[in-house]
């Protein structure tokens, strides 16, 4: 029984770097929403065809589109709305306006708000994209999931860049 060894997980991993807890809590608690690298903000009007709509979104590589009337936020429309309300729907997506199946009056942050709120709001209300708007109500911008994540990993680069190629244990003996 002496060549048994019962790991706790308190000991230092290998990919651990400089950064600790304090550090990692501040910057969550701490850094604004507008630190975060976003990827390209689609804008469309509420009367955009939810065809064209789509086109846009595919066309930028993201996952929603806010939709405006007169420079202001009106709503959202996101991969979900595609997927419960389009693609199950009987309608003419060139001559329906994206207002018919928009998320209206989604909720807002401004883009100094804290990460660690947004990531609280996203949690809570299962949001993937959260609207940035400034203080008249005009989108800035969106922060999406993933965009969080692109932060916190750029927190550890060198471990993050230092992972093997593939997911997943070794597969072989070599490899571990």
């Amino acid at each position: 029984m002496k060549d048994f060894v019962v790991l706790d997980g308190t000991s230092p991993s290998e990919f651990e770097e400089t950064y600790g807890e304090d550090v990692l809590r501040h910057a969550i608690f701490e850094e604004p929403l507008s630190k975060v690298r976003r990827r390209k903000t689609v804008t469309v009007p509420a009367t955009a065809s939810i065809a064209d709509t789509i086109q846009a979104m595919n066309d930028a590589h993201v996952g929603c589109a806010l939709v405006v009337r007169l420079r202001k936020l009106v709503g959202i429309f996101t991969e979900r709305d595609v997927l419960r309300k389009v693609a199950l729907g009987a309608m003419d997506l060139r001559k329906t306006a994206v207002e018919a199946v928009m998320t209206p009056d989604p909720d807002t942050l401004p883009s100094s708000a804290s990460i660690a709120f947004a990531l609280r709001t996203m949690s809570v209300e299962g949001y993937r994209h959260i609207p940035l708007v400034d203080s008249e109500g005009a989108p800035v911008g969106v922060v999406a999931v993933r965009d969080i994540v692109g932060w916190l990993a750029r927190l550890f680069p060198e471990s993050v860049l230092n992972l093997p190629p593939e997911p997943g244990y070794p597969k072989t003996v070599d490899g571990g």
